[in-house]
């Protein structure tokens, strides 16, 4: 049965795609997508969405139709799932993050360990940044059972890129029955980290003085970290929460006309709003655990807002798997449930 998925839903953006490439390499299912990245001022197959499709296709052995720079079209016919030590090279400043986002998933069905090595950008606007993944969104679906460590081997700000992820993706075993993540717990340690790279020193000082304005931050809980491994300019302020049962990690990129003061604020209210809501899951690690909320097909957490971007992935996801997604508000937020059959790999 081959799944039919129009680019133009929802969001309409390049996670319709993401998600269905990670679905069909594990369910086995073929699909066919019209209109990628439809909503979209430039809609296609940009650089990093066409390393997404290779990457995915080359670790699952796909047959690909429309595998092409600016392509709005593509049919993807998956085969077995195979470990392997992979490299990716986007060959610009796409997201690195992304593409790990989707062949991660993939690697987690396959019969032995893997490694996957990316180059491109870590740190780019539209994009999860490297350290979100590696220490809020990994700790989390460790939870879920799904096991990975990522090591951030260079910097790539945007617009450069140049930077270096490499990832080391065990297979998942049995999973658990039921997760939830209903209650985040105390705050246990709070940092923020203002990443420099060949820029003047004065913007981070900026930035580290915006930060200890608001008087929430200790001044040792402030750090100034210069880059010298990034081949190019670059600037990043990084907010890490740490709860009992939950890390939380926010960020604003540097962009060039971008004053610094709006850097720092950026990630400093992302952050403290968040703090003040009680809940555990922030809005963009969301749209980061639906899948595998998915795959473990029995789990409930509650987070502030449920975005237009996680409603468009709960419903490509719900054409892959036999699953149901609902949405309630609450007093603190929102409660998302998923229920469903549990899923069986095709590769098991």
């Amino acid at each position: 049965m081959t799944i039919h998925i129009d680019g133009r839903i929802g969001e309409g953006g390049g996670q319709v795609l993401r998600t269905s490439l990670s679905l069909s390499a594990i369910t086995g299912k073929a699909f066919v997508i019209e209109h990628i990245r439809g909503k979209r001022k430039k809609p296609g197959l940009k650089r990093q969405h066409l390393v997404s499709v290779e990457a995915a296709a080359s670790i699952c052995g796909a047959d690909c139709k429309g595998d092409s720079l600016n392509s709005q079209r593509l049919v993807f016919n998956p085969g077995k799932i195979r470990a392997g030590n992979y490299s990716f090279d986007i060959g610009s400043a796409g997201s690195c993050c992304l593409v790990l986002q989707t062949v991660l998933p993939i690697l987690f069905y396959a019969d032995s360990s893997s490694t996957v090595t990316i180059q491109g950008g870590t740190h780019n606007p539209m994009a999860p940044t490297a350290d979100f993944l590696a220490k809020s969104f990994l700790p989390a679906i460790y939870r879920f059972g799904f096991n990975a460590s990522l090591n951030l081997m260079s910097y790539g700000f945007y617009p450069a890129g140049g930077g270096k992820i490499k990832a080391e993706i065990r297979p998942a075993g049995d999973l658990p029955k039921k997760v939830e993540l209903i209650e985040r717990g105390p705050l246990l340690k709070k940092r923020a980290r203002i990443l420099l790279s060949k820029l003047p020193q004065h913007i981070a000082e900026r930035e580290k003085k915006i930060l200890l304005k608001q008087g929430w931050f200790e001044t040792d809980e402030v750090e100034i970290v210069n880059i010298t491994n990034s081949p190019g300019p670059g600037n990043a302020v990084i907010i890490i929460l740490e709860y009992e049962n939950v890390t939380c990690v926010f960020q604003s990129i540097g962009e060039k006309g971008k004053r610094a003061e709006k850097v720092a604020a950026e990630a400093y209210n992302a952050a403290a709003y968040h703090h003040k809501s009680m809940v555990p899951v922030e809005n963009f690690l969301t749209d980061q655990l639906l899948i595998y909320l998915a795959l473990v097909s029995n789990g409930t957490f509650l987070t502030s807002k449920v975005s237009l971007h996680s409603h468009t992935n709960m419903k490509i996801i719900e054409k892959f798997l036999p699953v149901k997604f609902v949405v309630k508000e609450i007093a603190s937020g929102q409660k998302l449930n998923c229920t469903g059959k549990i899923f069986r790999s095709v590769h098991s």
